[in-house]
């Protein structure tokens, strides 16, 4: 019998925070009136949302969702923020194993390496003080924000990174957001990751836009023009090395596709049904 939660492989850092350590930290970067709004927010929203409409939740209700992820990038300001960040979520976990996955960014007059430094620093710290327990991370590439150049950088960072613990790229961002990574500059990051070893999380049909269905095709594309560059008999080349995210808007031909490829799709349950992705009283896509 499987034991309940031994594993979390999907905590995106900010989202992952305990209140507790919101409001010390608020508290110690002046800014308690946020993280009041933030509790006020929450409150709300988890009473207005304790079961699913048949018709699904309201956009007002969705729009929640994002403000309370606003005030969260409100309150965290600067590098400590980052390092505490990660021990409070491995030590507020109960699962033994934990992947945890965010987006370098400048902040407090620090650049997006100083963030990926002070990530690493809270990993190292749990890895030290947190026994029983292994957390690694992800860097998140935003394909919103981030470039092909960005892409090569973070994947030297995760090469580099002492002690494995970074462990790969989560390539993700606003599917409905204008990307300035996309096409043949995304066929290409995957192709670099995997031939370096890194593995990847990839978050896909997210969205019915011809852009995402676009996107969606070229990713698929390049996990199996890689395949078949290195599969002989044996095991799948992919197993272990890639993860799908979400996979709510799909053709048929990208569902046997992925089939094909044999790779694992994670699925958020909660997410899906919060965003509307998926209605509860029918078969989940």
């Amino acid at each position: 019998m499987t034991k309940k939660n031994t594993g979390d492989l999907h905590n995106h850092l900010n989202g992952s925070l305990t209140l507790e350590f919101l409001k010390k930290i608020a508290k110690k970067n002046n800014c308690l009136d946020i993280y009041e709004q933030l509790v006020s927010i929450r409150g709300d929203y988890l009473q207005r949302t304790s079961s699913q409409p048949e018709t699904g939740y309201s956009s007002e209700l969705i729009a929640l969702i994002w403000k309370q992820f606003g005030l969260i990038h409100k309150i965290v300001q600067n590098m400590d923020d980052i390092t505490e960040g990660v021990l409070d979520v491995v030590q507020n976990s109960t699962a033994k194993y934990l992947e945890i996955r965010t987006t370098p960014k400048s902040m407090a007059g620090k650049t997006e390496d100083d963030y990926i430094n002070a990530f690493v620093d809270g990993l190292s710290q749990a890895k030290q003080t947190l026994h029983g327990k292994e957390a690694v991370g992800l860097l998140s590439l935003d394909r919103t924000v981030h470039t092909l150049e960005n892409a090569r950088h973070f994947i030297r960072r995760i090469i580099e990174c002492p002690n494995k613990l970074l462990v790969g790229l989560d390539i993700s961002g606003n599917p409905l957001g204008k990307r300035t990574l996309t096409g043949n500059q995304l066929r290409e990051v995957i192709h670099l990751a995997l031939n370096s070893g890194i593995a990847i999380a990839i978050h896909m049909g997210e969205a019915e836009n011809e852009i995402e269905k676009q996107d969606t095709d070229i990713i698929l594309s390049a996990l199996e023009e890689w395949q078949s560059s290195r599969f002989t008999q044996g095991a799948n080349p992919l197993h272990g090395k890639v993860r799908l995210g979400h996979c709510i808007f799909l053709t048929d031909a990208q569902k046997e596709k992925i089939v094909s490829l044999g790779i694992p799709i994670e699925v958020c349950p909660s997410c899906h049904s919060k965003l509307n992705w998926h209605l509860e009283k029918l078969p989940h896509p």
